[in-house]
């Protein structure tokens, strides 16, 4: 079972319900592999980890890093200083008022404004408290400095999230992989050409000998299109985003009504009541 975070177990801005945290954990009890397939960067994973009890495996940064379940880092796929230096320079000629940042597996990188700029309007719940480690410059160019970028963001505050998107893919698609997951100010996030949340599942379910047919993912947002479509039985959230709609065969209730939860109850016979019972860590494989 491989789910998204922000708005599929976690509704924008809210918390994970008691719900959805005990039917992740029986789903473990019952032998069944469970992932969490995020768009955060690691740095953003404590709290997520702390709220759902998960002690598993996770896919972040859209596919770009793999933790255990020490949330050490097991694979980084990178995109080239190269890439970033074409990127900013092609989307700055169409795009003036954009702004950069940039994440390693270690600290966030980000140009001058930027994070006045991401702060005024966050949607995310659960994220930590101790500002990130971070660099900043004037320009993204002057913070590639050989360390492995799993993550570029590019933020315009007078764009609109998915005509963002749409001038990414149709300009840097051959250099990244353009995805976004905002549900409001637009962020465009870029990732290394050819991984995504789907290519790095397909990697993990593989080395724990789960068959694709086998695979239920769920996810609400654009990055999560691919995972939906690859899955054997995918489920977009009530209410996401209508391209995650589209791509997926079933839909279940919206993360505030824990969506998650019911189908999983479901298709494994969980308890329906099940907050009595003493929550166990979420562990990865069978």
């Amino acid at each position: 079972m491989a789910t998204d975070i922000d708005g599929t177990i976690l509704p924008h801005g809210g918390a994970v319900s008691a719900r959805t945290r005990a039917a992740l954990q029986n789903s473990v009890r019952q032998g069944v592999p469970v992932l969490l397939v995020t768009g955060r960067p690691p740095r953003w994973l404590p709290p997520v980890l702390e709220a759902t009890g998960h002690r598993g495996p996770v896919i972040c940064a859209n596919g770009a890093v793999v933790l255990d379940g020490d949330s050490r880092v097991v694979t980084a796929h990178a995109i080239a200083p190269e890439q970033v230096r074409e990127v900013a320079g092609r989307l700055r000629a169409r795009v003036p008022d954009v702004l950069f940042a940039v994440e390693t597996t270690e600290d966030l990188r980000v140009e001058s404004g930027y994070l006045e700029l991401r702060g005024r309007r966050r949607a995310e719940g659960l994220v930590p408290t101790l500002p990130p480690r971070t660099r900043h410059a004037r320009q993204v160019e002057d913070l590639l400095d050989g360390a492995p970028i799993v993550k570029a963001v590019a933020l315009s505050p007078a764009s609109r999230p998915d005509a963002l998107l749409a001038l990414g893919r149709t300009h840097l698609a051959d250099l990244v992989a353009p995805t976004h997951s905002s549900t409001g100010m637009a962020l465009l996030e870029l990732g290394p050409l050819g991984v995504s949340k789907a290519s790095t599942l397909a990697d993990v379910a593989g080395s724990l000998g789960v068959a694709r047919a086998d695979v239920v993912a769920f996810g609400d947002m654009p990055n999560d299109v691919e995972m939906l479509r690859w899955a054997g039985r995918g489920y977009a959230m009530s209410g996401g985003h209508p391209d995650a709609v589209a791509a997926a065969a079933h839909v279940a209730r919206p993360a505030a009504e824990d969506g998650v939860a019911r189908v999983l109850e479901q298709l494994l016979d969980l308890p329906r009541n099940p907050a009595s019972e003493e929550p166990v860590p979420v562990a990865g494989g069978r």
